[in-house]
């Protein structure tokens, strides 16, 4: 794919910040990229090492693609957070301990280039829609599932942020009104974090589960690695053990405790997704995130039956409910494409 808006001899670079690490990206005029680096966020270390090391991560990636610093044609970036778009201002990252940061502003000065800022799921969704599975989309939604859940929505071709810039806050959208703490949201139920809070609450119920011993073979493993910084008894522990992929192992081996609570994450997901479709009638579905691709098809596919039941009217379930084909590269190619396409 040729992109119109990058002379052939020139370079983009897209960043995804995320809470634990940052994704850098070299991206050529045909959308390829060409050059990588990768560095931890350490956002406890403050604003100004964050920046350093982004930018420092800039360089290498460049480095990495052997392009020198005068072909770079600029930077986008998507942040953990709600941005403020038309100010470039990170509105407030809460694994970032940053609120009204002018980080397009601080970057562009930093890496003496043009500089675009947008949520890091608005970007995953326009990766998606430029050079992913809704290439060549008008309309799509695209839901993220991860530690939490968030989706981007492209309408009419561009990408939607609405007048106060929080377009997408599907993880924050009420399941149930009058449920406890921790169980009134979409994020509260289908996010990783939802999913793990459910096994644990239910272990002492299922101890038959195959989870008991991936779980401790888990910190066994962690244990080896970083013996001083375990909690071998305590909940921290156990949550550390049952990432995306230990749940995969068990609900691909019919795990009758992953079984029950992934899928009700997943019908829960679903419905979520079919008032949004219903409401603004649109004809495809991107899912990604750390749990859709470590559960694959068959999350996919129990959303989509779920979407089916509750979406109206019938002829919307002719929507496509797809999964991400970009993967880790999503946030980081649509970031690039910010400034790219």
């Amino acid at each position: 794919m040729r992109l119109a808006n990058i002379p052939k001899d020139m370079v983009v670079v897209g960043v995804d910040l995320g809470g634990t690490n940052m994704q850098i990206g070299v991206v050529n005029a045909e959308g390829k990229v060409v050059g990588r680096a990768k560095r931890k966020t350490k956002a406890h270390e403050g604003k100004d090492e964050v920046v350093r090391r982004l930018c420092e991560g800039v360089g290498r990636a460049l480095d990495d693609a052997r392009v020198p610093r005068e072909r770079l044609l600029a930077v986008g970036v998507g942040a953990p957070s709600a941005v403020d778009f038309d100010k470039g201002l990170v509105l407030k990252a809460g694994n970032l301990g940053w609120e009204n940061v002018p980080l397009r502003e601080i970057l562009s000065k930093e890496l003496r280039v043009p500089v675009a800022l947008d949520n890091d799921v608005n970007v995953a969704a326009w990766g998606e829609a430029q050079l992913g599975v809704a290439r060549g989309r008008a309309n799509m939604l695209a839901v993220w599932v991860g530690t939490g859940v968030g989706a981007g929505l492209v309408l009419g071709g561009g990408l939607w942020r609405g007048p106060r810039h929080t377009a997408g806050e599907i993880g924050q959208v009420i399941l149930f009104p009058a449920g406890q703490p921790g169980f009134m949201t979409v994020e509260d139920i289908c996010s990783r974090t939802g999913i793990v809070n459910a096994i644990r609450r239910l272990l002492p119920m299922h101890p038959d589960s195959m989870l008991h011993r991936l779980i401790a073979e888990k910190l066994a493993e962690r244990e080896q690695e970083k013996p001083e910084k375990q909690d071998k008894g305590g909940e921290r522990g156990i949550d550390a053990a049952l990432g995306s992929s230990t749940i995969a192992r068990a609900y691909e081996k019919d795990d009758e405790l992953a079984r029950k609570v992934v899928d009700r994450s997943a019908e829960f997901l679903g419905v979520a997704i079919a008032n949004i479709v219903t409401m603004l009638s649109i004809d495809c579905v991107v899912l990604g995130g750390g749990v859709t691709e470590a559960l694959g098809e068959a999350y996919v596919g129990r959303v989509r039956k779920s979407f089916d039941r509750a979406v109206f009217p019938s002829v919307l379930r002719k929507t496509d409910v797809l999964a991400s084909t970009l993967g880790d590269d999503a946030g980081m190619l649509g970031a690039a494409m910010l400034v790219g396409a």
